[in-house]
């Protein structure tokens, strides 16, 4: 539809009577006669009086016929025309006006719209009637409509029909067929031919273009959900939104003790592998952790023998009696000096014990080769003393270790064979310790992007490299060119961020890098970086970008070094680790691994993070808001064996009572008590007040009496019912009955744990009588006795001590300290 600016219509209409020329304007419709009407005159209002009154006369005067000037079209059931029943003008009639005439229809139309078209030419025969005004549309009941002098809205056209389109279609094959179509539908007469063609390879180009497209479409869609995501970036950072670092894997670590033939130290970095060369196919190579000191004189410490009346250290020993090696003159007090100061110093922290002999025939063969301990030595000046001994006139030294490291077993030193001398040196302590990690070292130089590289060399016990430093929207990175990358011993769980084992230096800047897991909290200045590996084990170095972390300048040279290797892969068996390069260490005899090699682990894998991360964060407490909060935080740290809470009001608030058992003693440090306070004033609440304070021991008087088997000697079973019911560990390892790690809070004491323990025993036929109190009788209730008739079972009522629920029971049996607890057993029967 035809749209006409209004004004300059109007413009046009004024200018028409100048011309000589004329159109409608306007139309009045009245249906005739008004009661009933069959007729309507319509009263047709031009734009001037020009050529008005000649169609008057023309219709009226001339005959013409009105249809010949008039003519009417538009209409829906009664159309507008000239033939037979159709809607036409019948009558012309002068109007009121000069410029107005009256005209009369055949009939009345219908509701829809009509058109008036007028055509009428002078005496000339040239029209008089502009072709813009010589039709006007109308309507025979004006007042059932709106009469908007507005033309109606362009109902518009169809939509053109659009090519099917496939959604589905996410690949080469399947998106090439979408394009064919395609082309067949919006090209008439197109069809494919040779893949040669032009069209055909534009066809491919676009279909390989678009499937890399949807992959990347793909890609992202899987990588933002965490239960989606395959790449272990995605996962990690998914993790990190939920406070979870997921485990990168670690490398193995473990001990190495060192002979030396003369005094040396063995610089951070040596390296040591299994087998016999660092490239032997199979060979896992070891790194040393740190500087450490190798001395001739620690090479190997026995046990000073008394004249030969020393035989064993038992299990639960904390102290041995060392004597001066062959390096030393056991003579003079002097060189008992220097030993006791080799273990006073700072770098000489442990001692390892170890069986070298099998104490039953005094051989190598069928020696025990796990019976093996390593004893963490006290510090200051306590962990090591002089002694003399009179009768043979010679020095030794007295050294003392953790009483958590307690021995386990009993340790044989000297033995003694049918009908030979005794044999001595069966067991023995070594000094030289060294803690190393796992990992083949790598040198790697990263310059500015177009310098000159040097070739990789690989042939070197430390591989070099030298690669470009890469910058992106995040900042310079540095892409590892070996994997995979070796990360510190951290302990799974996700609440410890992973540390790998890079050391990165550049150049102009003094100090190594600190290796963060993110650089949110990064300043601007901080000298941090960050590193991520992918699921294929690819690491990459991300630096900061100016405003998270420093920006690397354009001309800077990044030197990393690290360790590569899978952690499970270091998990090696004792005595395995022997290989190492005695040119870089000259006095170096011999070196091994005491233990066997097993907290390597390997990266945590996809499914498990999946699972973890969700359920960590629904369980990790951050808050302790009960007192089984406040006991299960204690006990995560490694040297509390139990803990118990309770709340206590001290006056003007609430404090929280934390009561400590720790591992391996009695004894509550004030090293451990710190740590263990800090540890918990990271989550209590506001107006707790907290208070660390040692468990509460209730000493037990007991006495057994026991009927012992006739083939059994009396003096030697009670010997080994000493030592099962003793607070260490019996001969074979195992924690002794009363052993401080068994017992918690609260737990009761019963007469049939006594009478139970007591029968395995060998030797034990029955236990005749159970005499159970407190030490201190005041403090609980009076003696209370279980007695055992050959036919009758005991009595179930007075069997047990109860204590309170932040007491633990305490048994030491040491004379010097009764008040520890103490057990007596009378034994009747046996071999006489």
């Amino acid at each position: 539809m035809l749209r006409l600016h209004p004004e300059t219509l109007e413009d046009r209409a004024r200018d028409l009577e100048a011309l000589g020329l004329n159109g409608f304007d306007l139309m009045f419709v009245e249906l005739v006669p008004a009661a009933a009407p069959v007729q309507a005159e319509l009263t047709v209002e031009f734009q001037n009086a020009v050529s008005v009154s000649d169609i008057d006369d023309a219709v009226n005067l001339d005959g013409v016929s009105p249809e010949d000037i008039f003519a009417i079209t538009g209409g829906t059931r009664i159309r507008g025309g000239t033939a037979p029943g159709e809607l036409r003008i019948t009558a012309v009639a002068a109007g009121a006006d000069p410029d107005t005439l009256v005209l009369t229809t055949s009939t009345i139309g219908d509701y829809s719209t009509y058109r008036l078209h007028v055509a009428f030419d002078d005496a000339a025969g040239d029209t008089v009637i502009d072709p813009l005004f010589a039709a006007i549309p109308f309507k025979f009941r004006p007042g059932c409509f709106n009469l908007n002098c507005a033309p109606a809205f362009d109902k518009g056209t169809p939509k053109p029909a659009q090519p099917v389109i496939d959604y589905l279609a996410r690949d080469f094959a399947s998106i090439k067929h979408v394009l064919i179509n395609a082309m067949r539908t919006r090209v008439p007469g197109w069809e494919p031919t040779s893949e040669a063609d032009l069209d055909m390879v534009l066809l491919d180009l676009i279909a390989a273009d678009t499937d890399e497209l949807c992959d990347f479409q793909d890609r992202v869609m899987q990588e933002a959900y965490l239960g989606l995501a395959r790449k272990r970036v995605s996962l990690a950072r998914h993790a990190r939104l939920m406070d979870y670092h997921i485990h990168q894997g670690n490398q193995a670590t473990t001990w190495l003790t060192a002979t030396v033939s003369a005094n040396l130290t063995l610089p951070a970095g040596t390296g040591v592998w299994t087998g016999t060369d660092w490239d032997d196919s199979g060979a896992v190579i070891f790194l040393t952790e740190a500087d450490q000191d190798c001395l001739v004189d620690l090479n190997r410490l026995d046990l000073y023998d008394w004249g030969g009346a020393a035989m064993s250290l038992d299990a639960g020993a904390d102290t041995a009696e060392l004597a001066l090696p062959a390096s030393l003159n056991p003579v003079l007090q002097g060189d008992a000096v220097i030993l006791r100061d080799h273990f006073r110093r700072a770098d000489i922290r442990y001692l390892v014990i170890e069986e070298a002999l099998n104490p039953a025939t005094g051989r190598v063969n069928g020696r025990d080769g796990s019976k093996r301990q390593l004893l963490r030595l006290l510090d200051g000046d306590d962990v090591a003393h002089t002694g003399f001994d009179p009768v043979a006139g010679q020095f030794f030294v007295r050294v003392r270790w953790r009483p958590a490291d307690r021995l386990q077993r009993r340790y044989c030193f000297v033995t003694r064979c049918d009908g030979q001398p005794p044999i001595a040196g069966v067991s023995h302590f070594s000094g030289n310790l060294l803690r190393a990690t796992q990992g083949r070292p790598h040198s790697l130089v990263a310059r500015v992007p177009g310098s000159d590289l040097a070739p990789t060399d690989t042939k070197t016990f430390i591989r070099s490299d030298e690669v470009y430093w890469d910058v992106g929207p995040q900042g310079a990175s540095i892409a590892l060119p070996t994997s995979p990358l070796a990360y510190r011993d951290t302990a799974p769980g996700g609440e410890i961020a992973p540390v790998s084992s890079t050391v990165v230096t550049v150049s102009g800047i003094a100090g190594a890098w600190e290796e963060r897991i993110d650089l949110i909290e990064s300043e601007a200045g901080d000298l941090h970086y960050r590193v991520e590996t992918d699921e294929l084990g690819q690491s990459r170095i991300i630096f900061g970008n100016g405003v998270n972390g420093a920006l690397l300048d354009n001309d800077a040279t990044v030197r990393v070094t690290y360790q590569t290797g899978r952690g499970t892969a270091g998990n090696v068996g004792r005595d395995r680790i022997t290989g190492f390069d005695a040119g870089l260490a000259p006095g170096l005899e011999a070196l091994t691994n005491p233990f066997g090699v097993t907290d390597g682990r390997d990266p945590e894998p996809r499914d498990i993070i999946v699972r973890r991360v969700p359920e960590a964060y629904r369980s990790r407490q951050l808050r302790a808001i009960t007192l089984a909060d406040y006991v299960a935080r204690a006990e995560e740290l490694p040297g509390v064996a139990h803990a118990y809470a309770r709340h206590a009001w001290t006056g003007s608030w609430r404090t929280v009572q934390v009561s400590i058992d720790p591992q391996g003693t009695t004894v509550l440090d004030d090293t451990l008590r710190q740590e263990i306070a800090g540890h918990l004033d990271a989550v209590r609440l506001i107006g707790e007040d907290l208070e660390v304070r040692p468990a509460r021991f209730v000493a037990l008087d007991i006495a057994l009496a026991l009927c012992v088997d006739a083939t059994f000697w009396p003096e030697d079973l009670d010997m080994e019912l000493q030592r099962a019911f003793s607070d260490g560990f019996t001969a074979d390892g195992q924690p002794a009955f009363f052993n401080p790690d068994i017992w918690s809070f609260g737990e009761t004491l019963h007469a049939s744990q006594l009478i139970g323990r007591a029968l395995k025993v060998p030797g034990v036929e029955r236990v005749l009588k159970v005499a159970l109190r407190r030490w201190n009788a005041s403090t609980g209730p009076s003696t209370q006795v279980v007695e055992i008739s050959p036919d009758d079972l005991p009595d179930a009522t007075p069997d047990m001590i109860p204590v309170q629920p932040y007491e633990i029971i305490q048994v030491a049996n040491d004379p010097n300290h009764l008040e520890h607890g103490r057990i007596l057993f009378n034994l009747k029967g046996g071999r006489r």
